[in-house]
């Protein structure tokens, strides 16, 4: 389905602007959204020192078009908190602004946050109901409504089970929500087990029926060429939405993370039909988020510390690797670091 988007999908405390700008510069032609790690909206009204600095213009405008293609992320448990950040956002001149309803991470649940606020469908209809109709969104402050930031939303398919969808989806197709990112699990799955696409094509059917006019995002298990051509052939019994000839699968778009993290040319090779990666674009890609990483952390370890996160996903383009991986992950300084990235690259086969 060429018409298809790709976004990468916020995750925490990787997806932060170095990783974005990084990677916008030398895979970035396919992809249509950056989600930002969601920023926290407490009760006290401030954000977070590091979240505050992930969306600042001094760290992302190096693309001008920033506003357009990051999407701020807010994780809040209640239309107040939420709202209060959001202002805070559209003064940096963000275009869209969404709700993370999916996060399954049991310290954000228990606070009633990210996915923790799918067991109480009343109390988000509520919630909802009052971040829509608020100024922000509706237009109403502004001379053009179209100034007004989009609202979007990223959801699970319930708590513990996928049939609490319906009466999500019931609720989701009330409000003007300009898309709907639905990660094909429930809480209790976290990222285990294999997405459930049936829940989610039913729930996609239920929105539309309930009058719901999102574009609608999957998000789960985007890996590689193979998971993404079987996701487009079952996604067309979902059909077009009605006049949207360029949506025959029923979904817009396809939010892809950990796909993207062991291959950051993953979506140009969805684009292309083919693998893309090459050793050379693999190896400089390294090199430029170590450069951008030690701009602000100004030890070498925790720097190296912050490469072993990216390395957690990429060594998997190495065959044989045990021993190199284990001198990456030994080593205390940049140059032990540097030494043993050249040997894994000189010494191990390459998987693209």
């Amino acid at each position: 389905m060429a018409s298809t988007k790709f976004y990468f999908a916020p995750m925490e405390g990787i997806t932060q602007y170095t990783l974005r700008n990084t990677h916008r510069a030398m895979f970035g032609g396919e992809i249509a959204k950056y989600y930002t790690p969601f920023l926290s909206a407490p009760k006290t009204h401030k954000f977070k020192k590091r979240e505050k600095n992930d969306i600042l213009p001094a760290n992302n405008d190096v693309f001008p078009d920033y506003t357009d293609i990051v999407i701020p992320q807010i994780l809040a448990n209640s239309a107040e908190n939420f709202l209060w950040a959001a202002k805070e956002i559209a003064t940096l001149g963000y275009k869209e602004i969404n709700l993370n309803l999916g996060c399954p991470v049991a310290t954000v649940v228990t606070k009633h946050k990210g996915s923790g606020l799918l067991a109480d469908i009343s109390y988000l209809d509520n919630m909802l109901k009052e971040i829509t109709s608020d100024e922000l969104f509706s237009g109403k402050e502004n001379a053009i409504e179209s100034a007004s930031p989009k609202f979007s939303v990223k959801t699970r398919l319930g708590v513990t089970d996928e049939s609490e969808a319906d009466k999500l989806m019931e609720v989701f197709a009330k409000y003007p929500i300009s898309e709907l990112t639905i990660h094909a699990r429930v809480q209790k799955d976290f990222y285990q087990g294999k997405p459930k696409t049936d829940a989610f094509k039913r729930a996609v059917e239920i929105y539309r029926e309930c009058g719901g006019c999102a574009d609608i995002c999957y998000n789960g298990d985007i890996n590689n060429i193979d998971d993404y051509n079987r996701l487009i052939d079952d996604m067309k019994s979902l059909g077009a939405r009605a006049g949207n000839s360029d949506n025959p699968g029923g979904i817009s778009s396809v939010m892809i993370g950990r796909g993207m993290l062991r291959n950051p040319a993953l979506a140009r090779d969805l684009a292309a039909g083919s693998t893309t990666l090459t050793k050379d674009e693999l190896k400089q890609y390294l090199e430029k988020l170590y450069l951008g990483y030690e701009t602000f952390i100004h030890e070498d370890r925790n720097v190296i510390f912050k490469m072993l996160e990216h390395w957690a996903f990429i060594n998997s383009h190495f065959e044989d690797s045990d021993k190199c991986l284990k001198a990456i992950r030994k080593a205390r300084s940049k140059g032990e670091y540097l030494a043993a990235v050249r040997n894994i690259f000189s010494t191990c086969n390459f998987i693209a």
